[in-house]
């Protein structure tokens, strides 16, 4: 139990690195986020506003705490696509994964554990090198 324990701590620190590592990334990006969504007929005031709307005008430590904030709470914000919740987005596709995921694994015991067996059983054959 301790070793598992242990094990899951030592994860802390590459998913605080990956995070960060994510996080800058997205902000090396090339082109304006807030302009983007905007759209091409939006005026530099519209642009402005969506940036304070998005916490683009406050300082990168700030964004990146709020961001870290609520990835850690669960709040994955609203698609700028559809303005729905993302969290929503992903209940609504997890079903379907996690379907073709268990179908995968299905297949994938069906098919290796019996020629798993077989190559044991007739080691140095054609089986065992197939």
């Amino acid at each position: 139990m301790s070793y598992l324990i242990r094990r899951l701590l030592a994860t802390l620190p590459v998913m605080a690195v990956v995070a960060v590592i994510v996080f800058l990334l997205i902000h090396l990006a090339p082109g304006d986020p807030a302009a983007l969504i905007a759209g091409d007929l939006a005026t530099g005031e519209d642009i402005e506003k969506l940036r304070t709307a998005l916490g683009l005008d406050q300082p990168l430590w700030r964004q990146f705490a709020i961001w870290s904030g609520k990835l850690l709470t669960g709040d994955f914000g609203t698609s700028i696509f559809t303005q729905v919740p993302v969290t929503e987005l992903l209940g609504q596709r997890i079903e379907p994964t996690l379907s073709i995921a268990a179908l995968t694994m299905l297949i994938t015991l069906v098919v290796a554990v019996p020629l798993g067996t077989l190559a044991a059983y007739r080691a140095g054959s054609w089986v065992d090198r197939l």
